[in-house]
């Protein structure tokens, strides 16, 4: 079969529907086109000289990755379009109604693709590591091939989003700002524009629709309306040190804290101050015994089994949690997705709960925030890593340093009385 570079098509859209590029893989039951697509990356291929092009992102990184590089679209070349995509209509739908960019569905679930790889199609076909901003033969699944062809989508920017570690200083401390040195012409990138929190391709609003869904979901099952929402996200899946509640179990009679012990405890102190409140537990699957916050006594719920985890969803993730965002009168987290996109919200009193790295090396500040540090960061050296810091011009990091590595449940309680 003759492979076709973008340019070649010239098809009415019952030859679109016709043509033969698709090749279907018995497995898998997956349609793919081959093509030929100019692929760059953020260190090869030249993507800041791009211009009046039309250009597809490939982000096959999680969902708080996909708020960190929203961060970047906003100082892009104007002259270029974007579409954004990856196997994860989760985290694609984050982009839903930005003035920056067009989402494109797969109709795939990352979970269990795991970015293509078991539909015998990973990354599009594409090796990482031979990208040199040439063009490059390319795989796409039916949805996002109709895309490519309408739009005269001509290029790939396919990035591995480095991290930095706060080893970069400011003003390219966070992991986004260090990639606007990459993918923006340094001419463009003035000392106005970087001392101030950057802007966000990602538009909070959502269609009515999706917030009368999550609505009347949490009025049925969590009472809201007569309770206050507060969002909980303990956990998160790119490493378990972060997670609040989960080292440090051991204790010194030998026994060892349940998962969670220091966020109940938290609750219980909420509901004592204003039993209006209810929590939700922003997790993906069912956590069971000791190890769960799911508690009708401490009004904790589990968005898992509100929602439906990621295979069962009736909403994306990211409609859904923006959806939560806008309805919340508070969110608790720990540097993940739900954390993350929490900090967007201008008014949304946010309490970040940092076990491991550092607010400065991934979020942009915000007045109603505040982060509690576990001693560990200072035990870590963290401290001495050039992008670490909490005040620098505009930008300003409000944090509660601890002399304990847990972080207790009235040690959170005390960042809400300050915010609240």
């Amino acid at each position: 079969m003759a492979i076709s570079r973008i340019g070649d098509f010239s098809l009415s859209d019952q030859e679109l529907a016709q043509s033969e590029r698709f090749q279907k893989l018995s497995a898998n039951e997956m349609y793919c086109a081959p093509l030929q697509m100019r692929v760059v990356t953020h260190d090869r291929g030249g993507f800041a000289s791009l211009s009046n092009h039309n250009i597809l992102v490939y982000l096959p990184h999680g969902f708080g990755d996909w708020v960190h590089f929203s961060h970047i679209l906003p100082y892009l070349d104007h002259s270029n379009r974007y579409w954004f995509t990856r196997f994860a209509d989760d985290s694609v739908s984050l982009m839903d109604g930005s003035p920056y960019c067009e989402p494109v569905y797969l109709g795939i679930k990352s979970t269990s693709c795991r970015n293509g790889e078991e539909l015998g199609n990973q990354h599009f076909g594409i090796d990482y590591g031979s990208i040199t901003g040439d063009v490059m033969d390319v795989s796409l699944p039916a949805a996002l091939y109709e895309v490519v062809i309408r739009n005269r989508i001509d290029t790939i920017l396919f990035t591995d989003f480095p991290e930095v570690w706060g080893t970069t200083a400011y003003p390219f401390h966070t992991k986004a700002r260090n990639m606007l040195r990459y993918l923006v012409p340094e001419n463009r990138l003035n000392e106005r524009t970087l001392s101030q929190p950057l802007m966000t391709a990602i538009n909070l609003s959502v269609d009515r629709w999706v917030t009368q869904i999550v609505e009347a979901y949490l009025r049925s099952h969590c009472g809201f309306g007569e309770r206050k929402l507060c969002l909980i996200g303990r956990n998160g899946y790119t490493g378990v040190s972060k997670n609040w509640g989960h080292e440090w179990r051991e204790q010194d009679d030998g026994s060892r804290l349940p998962e969670g012990e220091e966020a109940r405890d938290f609750m219980r102190l909420m509901l004592k101050k204003d039993p209006r409140w209810c929590f939700l537990s922003i997790e993906d699957q069912h956590f069971e015994g000791e190890d769960t916050l799911i508690s009708d006594e401490l009004r904790c719920y589990s968005y898992a089994r509100i929602f439906g985890n990621m295979e069962t969803a009736i909403l994306p993730f990211g409609l859904a949690m923006k959806a939560l965002v806008n309805l919340a009168d508070l969110s608790i987290g720990i540097p993940s997705g739900p954390h993350h996109l929490s900090m967007l919200r201008a008014d949304l009193p946010s309490v970040g709960i940092w076990i491991a790295h550092y607010p400065s090396w991934y979020d942009e500040p915000k007045e109603a925030s505040i982060h509690v540090l576990s001693r560990n960061i200072r035990d870590s050296s963290y401290y001495d890593h050039d992008g670490t810091f909490t005040e620098h011009g505009a930008l300003r990091y409000r944090v509660i340093e601890l002399d304990t590595k847990r972080v207790l449940g009235q040690d959170v309680m005390n960042a809400v009385e300050t915010l609240l």
